[in-house]
């Protein structure tokens, strides 16, 4: 059983590293919103939409299947591992000629060679995902960490340069491409992990079951979360899908930097502790407050100064954002704890579940969706909010019924980052209507912040004091000890 120590770094380091890309992310998107136009991230976007579909396909689902086994088997790893290169060949060469069919759909030709060069990232991924199975399921997540952030860093830098250099859309794709090269090339240098040349088919076959219905819960939820730009894209333009792009990716920030991080370092754990469910319950419980107490202010934040952020930071050519952040913030918050319930599938082997309620679930946002798209982009935005809302009872409880929990027990866990949370948007929603008209966005941004920091730091010493020292004493790495209910 891990202990709570290898959790801890585990969390500490998957955390440096998701935190340090999204805010070098983050900070890149500003330098680039500065240089290149919406339509600019609108092309990436839409071509973005069809690759990132093609690669859930990538591995087959075989990633998470391995860092689940509970033996480590040199003929499975290596099958695996020709399995995925086939396939990323064979996906390479597919986008490529689909580029044409694919710009004729979009009635965009631009998007082609866009298209032909990010497809070869399938091939170069390919030859990762058993080097990076192996490393999670050995929890070498300060190796990955530092991986990681040293392909972003690069990236970024390429990305950043070739803008400065009047390179347009081809500096988002240059910052693409350089991050999966570098990222591969870390792995292969970093991990001790090599194939052997052998390719056992009933190897493959044992694990196909677990990651096939996996792959089929992410195509649908992949399509869902995902439509909204096709749509976008193909019947409102790339400056309307830039703008919406940028929009949701900020939505998503909380997922990607925070949740993201705890699912990736819990499920070794949870595929561990499946057969123990109080234990299961009370260490998910935990996860779920931990990142609500750090999720909530921050999204709540966003909703509350929304047009001093965007303005201030991104600029007027971007204030088509401030709406679609209205809806997209708070939404934000509830997804980042709803995000933890897909370990739950996972670890108790449940993905058939999963990809059965991601069908139905995934056809109701898509109906929002296209209802929507008749009032434009936030025509499109208010669809995905208002499906989203109707689903959250069911997104939640279909996967707690597996391990005993219930949405009582999940709002008794947050009522106290609830409670400081709302105190805090109280406050700044009053120092808006009273103070800011008197001063510019950046003043008023940079305020706002600052009494919503200080609001939400009191709230916590008196309300939610408990989670403040936890918080604390996890980021001090005091003595482990054994996980345990």
């Amino acid at each position: 059983m891990a202990s709570k120590e290898r959790v801890v770094s585990g969390v500490k380091w998957t955390f440096a590293s998701t935190m340090g890309k999204r805010v070098m992310a983050l900070g890149a998107n500003v330098i680039l919103a500065r240089l290149l136009a919406p339509e600019d991230f609108g092309l990436v976007a839409m071509a973005g939409v069809v690759l990132g579909f093609v690669d859930l396909f990538r591995d087959l689902g075989t990633g998470a299947a391995l860092v689940r086994q509970k033996e480590a088997r040199l003929s499975l790893q290596s099958s695996v591992f020709w399995l995925n290169v086939a396939f990323g060949i064979t996906m390479t060469l597919l986008m490529v000629a689909l580029s044409p069919v694919i710009a004729m759909l979009y009635r965009e030709p631009r998007i082609q060679p866009v298209i032909m060069v990010m497809s070869f990232s399938f091939l170069l991924s390919s030859m990762a995902i058993v080097q990076s199975g192996v490393m999670t399921r050995k929890m070498r997540f300060q190796a990955l960490a530092k991986i990681e952030l040293s392909a972003s860093a690069l990236s970024y830098a390429v990305g950043i340069s070739a803008a400065l250099l009047g390179q347009g859309v081809w500096s988002l794709v240059y910052q693409a491409m350089t991050y999966t090269a570098t990222s591969t090339t870390l792995l292969w240098i970093v991990g001790d992990w090599r194939p052997r040349m052998m390719f056992v088919w009933s190897e493959v076959r044992g694990i196909m079951g677990y990651s096939l219905n996996l792959v089929g819960y992410n195509v649908f939820y992949y399509f869902a979360q995902n439509v909204d730009n096709l749509l976008i894209g193909r019947f409102l333009g790339t400056g309307a899908l830039g703008v919406y792009d940028l929009a949701f990716k900020l939505m998503a920030f909380p997922m990607q930097a925070i949740s993201a991080v705890f699912g990736k370092v819990m499920l070794p754990y949870y595929a561990q502790a499946q057969d123990d469910l109080p234990r299961f319950r009370h260490v998910f419980l935990q996860i779920a407050r931990a990142i609500a107490f750090v999720t909530f202010p921050l999204m709540i934040g966003l909703f509350a100064t929304r047009e001093h952020f965007v303005l201030t930071v991104f600029g007027a050519d971007w204030a088509g954002m401030i709406p679609l952040l209205a809806m997209f913030a708070p939404l934000a918050a509830i997804r980042s704890v709803l995000t933890t319930t897909g370990s739950i599938y996972v670890a108790t082997g449940r993905a058939d579940l999963q990809l059965r309620w991601g069908v139905v679930s995934n056809l109701v946002v898509f109906a929002g969706l296209a209802i929507g798209l008749q009032w434009g982009v936030i025509g499109v935005a208010t669809g995905f909010t208002v499906t989203s809302l109707l689903l959250l009872y069911h997104n939640f409880m279909i996967p707690f019924r597996l391990v005993g929990l219930n949405l009582g027990i999940l709002f008794r866990a947050l009522k106290p980052t609830l409670l400081c949370t709302a105190l805090m948007l109280a406050l700044l929603v009053v120092f808006d209507l009273t103070v800011t008209d008197l001063i510019g966005h950046g003043a008023a941004l940079a305020s706002m912040v600052c009494l919503g920091a200080a609001s939400y730091a009191a709230s916590t010493w008196i309300f939610n004091r408990q989670m403040l020292q936890q918080f604390l004493e996890t980021a001090k790495l005091k003595k482990p000890t054994a996980i345990s209910s």
